[in-house]
């Protein structure tokens, strides 16, 4: 099961203003299916990093207004918490906020003989991406990528 974009969009209205509240950011919002039951996955984080009380206390302001509002027709569980260090980068905020961090960039159609490409994000200006490999740079149009994530050397 997927949410569609209307319980999307009314979950996004509902979660976004109480984490803003909270002083947290709204990463994400994704429906998973784990073992047969629907798992409502909410990613947030905070600059300075999240602490269990903040992922306790969003996720008890969440359930509360879903609990009035139920913009979800299906039983599902709620779990609030981090994005994790391989977070996905979906936002051009997102993108401008890790410039010079660690990428993996995976792409529609092969780009450069790559599919998937590691590198360093230098630069993110009209749209266009340049990530800054061991021995190549590769600059890429937004639409060419399939999925960014955080990919940190570890």
């Amino acid at each position: 099961m997927e949410l569609s974009e209307s319980q999307f969009d009314a979950l996004m209205g509902i979660i976004q203003p109480l984490a803003q509240i909270s002083g947290l950011e709204l990463v994400d919002i994704v429906l998973r299916n784990e073992s047969g039951q629907q798992i409502l996955d909410v990613a947030i984080d905070k600059e300075g990093g999240l602490t269990i009380d903040d992922c306790a206390t969003l996720s008890r302001k969440i359930s509360l207004v879903l609990d009035v509002e139920d913009p979800i027709s299906f039983s599902y569980h709620l779990e609030v918490g981090s994005p994790g260090i391989f977070r996905r980068l979906k936002t051009d905020t997102d993108i401008e906020k890790n410039l010079q961090a660690r990428v993996k960039a995976v792409f529609i159609e092969p780009l450069s003989g790559h599919k998937k490409f590691v590198g360093t994000l230098t630069r993110f200006q009209d749209r266009k991406l340049t990530i800054c490999g061991e021995s190549e740079e590769l600059i890429a149009d937004l639409e060419q990528i399939k999925k960014i994530q955080l990919f940190p050397d570890i």
